[in-house]
């Protein structure tokens, strides 16, 4: 006995032994120190065996037959097989390993068909199991008679086996001439066996590059120790131990359903990042306005709702979106230093955007405050219909009139009343003594605007409040630079990726024109179709609206471009004595294909394709008179069935 174990440590001695794959010391755990540290730790880094959810190894513990075969099917890297035993389901976890290992002849089953994969596997069959190894390698082996004192009695593959693998230095016996081939096999001793067997020749290790971590109520996260090949097995984890997030290279790819925020922070230099409507990421409905890592900008702010490694779904605007991975940053609750809010001052709504970057907001006035709002509180909402507290319980739900007002229908103001306002405000801004106000009341490009856009709402059906509206907002009140040497008052043709461009004409009126004609309505044959236009690639309803309906989905990438928009129609309406606000009844679609016909039951006049299209309802009952968006008819009708009617805030 004496001379074999001198021939099996001479022969140790010849194989290379791998060095650890972290040479960084490593912190204490049930490891280390014990006498098979070394073989076991190269064997995790390499990603053959891995650990417990707490952080450790557990090296005393006992391995069944089915981990013995995933360690070898992962160090030999196998091939995917077919499924052939009768008890290894082919969804449990570890079935394609036992697949794989089968294939390869490295495993086999017994005569009734089983594999019994969950039976603590003995230090026979682990030597049997690495014979088998060792020809699916081509590796020759001697065969050495062991000279154990409890192996005469064992089969002779299993005798052989045994053999090969004291000849070749993978399987020692026990100081006192025993084998132990019914013992169970410890854990520590399957990393050895698999690291002789290899010679040290391991595979490379897989990235592990996803970890689950906690958060605590001041922001600080904590890591668990255990990292993973992928996010489906981060993720089982998370759910087993109750850890609230998943990190991929240490940022957070995914967080508990609605327990946090997602801002637009692209890893590109993008200044826009699309919104999709499915999850392969392929459709794009719409884009909002983003701040690339280390540049300056506003990220949108969205509501989270799930997360997988490829895609974030997100709540925007009263729709459901996907977005790419590489273009989110996910802030839990617990993490958040700020984000954005409503809250009531004066009877107003008042919409305050956070700046995940300053750490600061900015703020519009969207309209009237709902009903259901107390000044001196914060509310939150993604839609900026569907209102929370901080608790995050639903309190109400009220639109913005104008934000989705049909822009076909006319105003009530004449052009002289909007020429007054408009000189009025320039008056009040040039009073400011900001150098940008400087001469406006002889300089803005929006005078004598209202006589302009009353002529285009009798010409081409725009409403003329709209018209002065979307200047206003656009222009800064006809002072912007685009405006002053273009006659450019609506950001035509200016680009996020070019914001220094932009459209020139050579009056302001041939400008309101352009507006009304190539964009609103749509020239014939014009590739950028109409905004008001049912059914052109971008019409989504002809009113302001949001990133889910209306104007704003494809018009300007502001996710809140309509709200303000109708902020600016509400305070001219107000000025003028309201006569506009509440005209109408407003509704949405509340299916897809709703055909607006010529009269009560008439021919059809146009059909909205897709649902929610927000429509402007001059007469109710069952058959609804709307305001039509074509501007050959003035009027349609739809079914009382086919709407939803709007709350709206007063």
């Amino acid at each position: 006995m004496k001379k074999a174990c001198s021939i099996v440590m001479a022969l140790i001695l010849l194989f290379p032994i791998l060095p650890l794959l972290n040479n960084e010391a490593h912190a204490a755990d049930d490891v280390t120190g014990i006498t098979l540290e070394k073989e076991i730790r190269a064997v995790i880094a390499a990603g053959v065996m891995n650990g417990y959810e707490d952080g450790t190894y557990k090296p005393a513990n006992y391995v069944t037959r089915e981990e013995f075969a995933t360690f070898l099917a992962r160090a030999l890297e196998l091939p995917a097989g077919p499924a052939i035993f009768k008890d290894v389901s082919p969804s449990a976890k570890l079935a394609p390993y036992i697949n794989a290992a089968a294939a390869a002849g490295i495993v086999n089953g017994g005569s009734n068909g089983n594999f019994s994969p969950k039976l603590t596997i003995t230090r026979k069959d682990m030597a049997l199991m690495i014979s088998n190894a060792l020809d699916y390698l081509k590796k020759e082996a001697t065969y050495v008679k062991p000279e154990f004192t409890d192996v005469a009695a064992l089969s002779s593959a299993h005798r052989i086996a045994i053999g090969k693998s004291v000849h070749l230095g993978i399987i020692n016996g026990y100081a006192d001439g025993r084998f132990g081939p019914e013992d169970n096999a410890r854990r520590d001793q399957a990393a050895a066996f698999i690291y002789r067997l290899l010679n040290g020749d391991l595979p490379e290790p897989p990235v592990k590059a996803y970890q689950t971590a906690n958060i605590d109520g001041t922001g600080q996260i904590t890591h668990a120790p255990m990292q993973y090949e992928s996010f489906d097995l981060a993720k089982q984890a998370m759910d087993k131990s109750g850890s609230e997030l998943v990190l991929k290279d240490g940022k957070i790819i995914y967080m508990k359903e609605h327990a946090g925020l997602v801002f637009a922070k692209p890893a590109s230099k993008a200044t826009t990042v699309n919104l999709y409507t499915d999850t392969a990421l392929k459709n794009a409905k719409t884009y909002v306005t983003a701040s690339a890592i280390g540049s300056s900008g506003i990220s949108t702010e969205l509501q989270y709702i799930t997360a997988t490694d490829s895609y974030v779904k997100v709540y925007l605007g009263g729709e459901y979106y996907y977005m790419k991975q590489a273009d989110v940053r996910l802030v839990p609750y617990e993490g958040a230093e700020g984000r954005s809010y409503y809250a009531v001052s004066g009877g107003m709504l008042v919409h305050y955007i956070y700046n995940v970057d300053t750490n600061q907001t900015v703020s519009y006035t969207a309209g009237p405050a709902p009903s259901f709002m107390k000044a001196g509180a914060k509310y939150y909402s993604w839609d900026g219909f569907s209102f929370y507290n901080a608790n995050g319980k639903a309190v109400g739900r009220e639109y913005q009139y104008f934000q989705f007002l049909s822009g076909r229908s006319k105003t009530s103001y004449t052009a002289a009343q909007l020429d007054n306002y408009i000189k009025e405000a320039l008056a009040e801004r040039q009073a400011t003594g900001l150098a940008k106000y400087r001469d406006a009341t002889t300089k803005s490009k929006l005078i004598g605007l209202g006589t302009i856009a009353k002529k285009i709402e009798n010409e081409y059906h725009v409403n003329a409040l709209l018209i002065v509206s979307m200047a206003i907002h656009e222009s800064d009140y006809g002072m912007s630079d685009k405006a002053q040497r273009l006659n450019n008052l609506f950001g035509i043709a200016v680009y996020d990726a070019d914001p220094s461009g932009g459209a020139s004409f050579k009056t302001v009126e041939e400008g309101v024109v352009h507006l009304a004609d190539a964009y609103l309505k749509g020239a014939a044959g014009d590739w950028r179709g109409g905004y008001f236009t049912p059914n052109s690639w971008r019409a989504y309803g002809a009113a302001p609206g949001n990133k889910s309906n209306g104007v704003n989905v494809k018009y300007a990438s502001d996710p809140n471009w309509g709200a303000k928009l109708a902020g600016h129609m509400y305070t001219v309406d107000h000025e003028l004595g309201g006569q506009d606000f509440g005209r109408y009844t407003l509704a949405f679609t509340n299916k897809a294909d709703v055909t607006v016909r010529t009269s009560a039951g008439g021919s059809g006049l146009y059909t909205y394709g897709l649902t929610r299209m927000p429509v402007t309802i001059e007469q109710t009952g069952d058959w609804m008179q709307v305001v039509s968006d074509i501007p050959t008819h003035t009027s349609g009708y739809l079914q009382r069935s086919e709407v939803n009617i709007l709350p709206v805030a007063e």
